[in-house]
C-alpha cells in the first residue's frame, strides 16, 4: 500500500515536471521536431522511472525496514487508491479503444461489401497489434498509380515495424491529463519518419507527396480509430509532410538520440547501485516516508 502510494506521488511529480519542460519546449519543436523514438521516450520516461524505483527499491526497503503493522495516515490509503485508479483506467481506455477500433473495422468492411461511398473509409490503414493488417481501399487502388500505391504500403510497413500500434496501446494505457501535447507531437514524428524509411530516392517521395495530395483531397476522411495508423489519418500533417517530400534531396535528418552516450552512462548508474543496494534501500525508505504521509 505504500509502494504504491509512494509510486503516485513520484509519478504525478514526474509527469507534471515533464508537461512543464515540453511547454517550454514546444516553440522550438516548429523548427525541428525530434524523432518518433526520442518523443516516445521522454512520453514514457515517467511512467518507467517510477515504476522502477516502486519495485526495485520502495517495495523491497519496506519488506526489510518496516515493522509489518498497519500504522499509516489517511493520505496514504488515498494515495494508494489513487494509484490503483491510475492503472486501473489505462487498462480500460485500451480495452474501450480495442473495442472501437474493433467495431470501425467491422463498418467500414461491410461498407466495402455493400459499396457505401469511400468518404465513410480510411484509404490506406495499418490497423491491429498482434497480427496487424494494411488495409487498402478501392477507392486508393482507383485514384494511385502503381508505384504511388508501393511507396504508401512501404510508408505503413514502417508503422509495423516500429510497432506504432503498440505503442499507441502504451500510451493510453499511462495516460496522464497534460500529456495531449506531447501525445500530439509524437502521432505527427511517427507519420514524419515513416515518411523518410519509405522513400529511398527523389522519384519515391514525389509518389508519396502525390498519394498524400490525392488522398487528402478525394472527400473528407474519417479520423482513424486509436489502435490503428492511416496514411492520411492526421489530416493537419499533410501540408507539412508534402513539402517535405517535395524537398526530400535537402530535408533535414532527425537527430536520434545518442545511445553510444546514454547505454554506459546507465549500465554505470546501474552497477552502482547494485554494489551499494544497501544503501539505496535505506535512502528508498527515508525518502518514502517523508513523501508518503
Amino acid at each position: 500500500m505504500v509502494s504504491l502510494a509512494f509510486f503516485a506521488v513520484l509519478y504525478s511529480f514526474l509527469s507534471v515536471l515533464l508537461i512543464a519542460l515540453w511547454s517550454g519546449f514546444v516553440p522550438f519543436t516548429r523548427l525541428n521536431l525530434p524523432s518518433a523514438r526520442t518523443l516516445f521516450i521522454l512520453r514514457v520516461l515517467p511512467f518507467t522511472v517510477s515504476a522502477g524505483i516502486t519495485l526495485f527499491l520502495t517495495f523491497p526497503s519496506f519488506l526489510l525496514l518496516e515493522t509489518h503493522t498497519m500504522d499509516e495516515d489517511f493520505g496514504t490509503f488515498v494515495l494508494c487508491l489513487c494509484a490503483l485508479v491510475m492503472v486501473a483506467a489505462g487498462w480500460y481506455r485500451v480495452m474501450i479503444a480495442q473495442r472501437k477500433t474493433r467495431r470501425a473495422m467491422s463498418q467500414w468492411l461491410e461498407s466495402s461489401r455493400i459499396n457505401v461511398a469511400s468518404r465513410n473509409i480510411l484509404p490506406i490503414l495499418l490497423v491491429g497489434i498482434r497480427a496487424p493488417k494494411v488495409m487498402v481501399s478501392d477507392s486508393a487502388r482507383v485514384l494511385l498509380t502503381d508505384g504511388e500505391l508501393r511507396v504508401a504500403l512501404q510508408h505503413e510497413m514502417q508503422h509495423l515495424n516500429s510497432y506504432d500500434n503498440l505503442k499507441k496501446a502504451i500510451l493510453n494505457l499511462i495516460y496522464f491529463p497534460g500529456m495531449a501535447s506531447l501525445d500530439r507531437a509524437w502521432q505527427k514524428a511517427i507519420e514524419l519518419d515513416a515518411d523518410r524509411g519509405a522513400v529511398t530516392n527523389r522519384a519515391e517521395a514525389l509518389d508519396l507527396a502525390s498519394a498524400l495530395v490525392k488522398l487528402s483531397r478525394c472527400a473528407p476522411l474519417p479520423t482513424a480509430p486509436v489502435l490503428a495508423t492511416g496514411l492520411v489519418g492526421i489530416a493537419e500533417t499533410v501540408a507539412v509532410r508534402v513539402q517535405r517530400l517535395l524537398n526530400w534531396n535537402t530535408a533535414d535528418p532527425v537527430t536520434p538520440l545518442r545511445w553510444r552516450y546514454i547505454l554506459p552512462a546507465a549500465c554505470a548508474a546501474v552497477i552502482c547501485l547494485a554494489v551499494h543496494i544497501g544503501s539505496a534501500l535505506v535512502f528508498a525508505h527515508s525518502l518514502t516516508e517523508r513523501l508518503v504521509p
